[in-house]
């Protein structure tokens, strides 16, 4: 085997070895009325419960998307309701007629925790010679240069979701999902989707 080769597989090793750390979101089943089920849903109603408009919208989107690349009909809660918190009852009711919606899908961010690691810069001596003899460590000037520090965020967050029938308001299923450690809340939302979505696929709930 060449060198080139060799050290293509190392590198290879090392990506899947880096990839087989990493902490997969973890699935918890809370609820399951699985006699509430008559079919599989065709059109969810998604409403993501968060503290702030942003993260509400970003989820809700993202929940919207998963359902659709699966052949689900889904609608955004806020694009009914508004972003105004709280959101009533009576307001998810109507948006789920409005929208013809058989099932309403409720996420709400329950916890958030956040460690931040701190790493600090290092400090590199930069000496300028002023002239004459270079040997002569008084004719040195010395200047201190400073890297940033490094921050690492890790968020730790716990999501629980619950699926009713639409009309009746009966709840079938609920699931609390936690994902571990990203280094954004952006990253995390988009695990979070993919695992509740992929988890109403295995449940047999949606297509």
């Amino acid at each position: 085997m060449s060198h080139s080769q060799i050290a293509a597989l190392a590198i290879t090793t090392l990506v899947l070895m880096t990839g087989g750390c990493a902490r997969q979101t973890e699935i918890i089943k809370l609820y399951d009325n699985s006699a509430a089920i008559e079919q599989r849903f065709q059109r969810v109603l998604v409403l993501a419960i968060a503290n702030n408009e942003n993260s509400r919208r970003r989820l809700e989107e993202l929940i919207t998307s998963n359902l659709s690349s699966a052949g689900v009909d889904a609608v955004t809660a806020y694009s009914e309701t508004g972003l105004n918190v709280p959101v009533l009852q009576r307001e998810i009711d109507a948006a789920a007629r409005n929208t013809e919606s058989d099932a309403i899908l409720i996420t709400h961010i329950a916890s958030v925790d956040t460690t931040v690691d701190v790493k600090p810069g290092q400090v590199d001596i930069i000496s300028e010679c002023r002239g004459g003899d270079p040997i002569d460590f008084f004719l040195y000037d010395h200047r201190e240069l400073k890297e940033p520090d490094s921050v690492k965020f890790a968020h730790t967050v716990v999501v629980i979701t619950n699926l009713y029938k639409a009309g009746s308001g009966e709840r079938v299923w609920t699931i609390q999902s936690t994902c571990f450690e990203k280094a954004s809340m952006d990253e995390v939302l988009h695990d979070e989707a993919e695992a509740i979505v992929r988890q109403l696929q295995i449940d047999k709930l949606v297509n």
